[in-house]
């Protein structure tokens, strides 16, 4: 994609955060940055289905960059997944047999829709893990609504990136654990120092993010998200 594309998308993408609060309907936005309001939306690993007042339509997942559910007033960005080099199974190996179509399906899906939560050049994203291993965000039916599979327990994944970077994680993995799903994210040392890294050159910012890491009880999401919006508002007037 050229830099002049990317740029147009991440604009693009500010733009429809910056009035997501404001807003009371649902959209989708397409590759060719058209945003388009509706009553309704539905996914499968392919596809995209909008319902409106008057019709329905599929979109191919690749015709669509983001979505924005108003009555949880979340915003969804389409993520590029890795593809693997999959070798056919030995004929000898019957419970590989058994599960590589499984697999073949897996690794044909080429994006998944993540939560962001802010504004800007530094990106934060959040995705939820139910405890039996199912993905909460989003998964077949509608977007952003959890699988119904009985999970008191969920943990929930934070990723950090650049503009239209790779995605980063940003709390460690040896840190996950089932835990009540409220505590979300905490401003431990390896997030801390992920942080310093992306919040550079801003000494009044670093100042801030210093403090909130010496603070009792330890800083939660809100505050991160606070603290990286601040930064991208900073970025922005520099520019």
């Amino acid at each position: 994609m050229k830099v002049k594309t990317l740029n147009k998308l991440t604009l693009i993408a500010i733009l429809i955060c910056s009035f997501c609060n404001a807003q009371t309907s649902d959209f989708i936005v397409t590759t060719t940055l058209d945003t388009i309001y509706v009553d309704k939306i539905n996914l499968t690993d392919f596809e995209v289905k909008i319902k409106t007042a008057d019709k329905k339509k599929k979109y191919q997942v690749d015709d669509i960059i983001s979505y924005y559910l108003s009555k949880e007033n979340k915003y969804y960005e389409r993520i590029p997944l890795e593809k693997k080099e999959l070798k056919a199974p030995d004929k000898y190996d019957y419970k590989r047999n058994e599960d590589f179509y499984l697999e073949n399906y897996k690794n044909s899906i080429k994006y998944k829709f993540i939560q962001r939560l802010t504004v800007g050049k530094v990106k934060l994203f959040s995705e939820v893990i139910l405890d039996d291993g199912g993905f909460g965000s989003p998964g077949p039916g509608t977007m952003g609504a959890p699988r119904t599979m009985g999970a008191s327990h969920k943990t929930e994944i934070y990723y950090i990136s650049i503009y239209d970077s790779k995605l980063e994680l940003i709390n460690d993995k040896a840190e996950f654990k089932l835990f009540d799903f409220s505590k979300g994210l905490e401003l431990n040392e390896g997030v801390y120092e992920i942080l310093k890294i992306y919040l550079y050159g801003n000494n009044e910012i670093t100042a801030k993010l210093n403090q909130l890491f010496m603070s009792k009880p330890k800083a939660k999401a809100k505050q991160i998200i606070d603290l990286i919006n601040e930064y991208n508002a900073w970025v922005k007037s520099y520019k």
